[in-house]
């Protein structure tokens, strides 16, 4: 029988699987079919991003990887320890902001690049990719909850703990 952690660990590991796969799978889908597709809303426009958000630091992509490494790790060390402490909407915006981290660190080791694809035609803004969607949804919803939480002593105590 599975522990009550073994079971938090066991959900957030196939969440985060599962939203890697609908980054990945969404990106080849959109990419190979739609590219250069007006949609209203938003454009199918393919681009090689060498660098980070806003294109920061396009030539310096091994820092980017080490960066991006770090701060999984981190996020995983900090989700294993604390994951009994965790709701079910910390495991699920936690496996989104890790499954982004994990996409969009994959294809910066295989490739050298980040797959970029939707252009926002309603405002000027740079061409972004799901994996992006997923880290800022995911780090908006977890901070907020940090933030307006119920039990806001608990939560910074859990944070605290992390320095000492």
């Amino acid at each position: 029988m599975l522990s009550a952690k073994q079971k938090k660990i066991l959900l957030f590991s196939l969440l985060t699987f599962i939203f890697a796969v609908i980054s990945l799978l969404l990106r080849d889908l959109l990419i190979s079919n739609c590219n250069n597709t007006d949609f209203k809303l938003f454009t199918i426009d393919y681009i090689k991003n060498y660098g980070a958000a806003f294109s920061l630091f396009h030539t310096h992509t091994s820092f980017l990887i080490v960066v991006s490494s770090a701060i999984l790790l981190l996020a995983l060390f900090y989700i294993y320890k604390f994951i009994c402490e965790f709701s079910r909407s910390d495991l699920f915006f936690s496996a989104l902001l890790c499954a982004g981290i994990i996409c969009n660190l994959s294809e910066r080791i295989i490739d050298g690049f980040v797959t970029d694809y939707i252009r926002l035609n309603f405002v000027v803004f740079p061409i972004f990719n799901i994996s992006d969607m997923f880290i800022s949804i995911g780090a908006f919803v977890l901070i907020c909850n940090i933030l307006f939480s119920n039990e806001p002593q608990q939560n910074w105590n859990i944070y605290l703990s992390l320095i000492h």
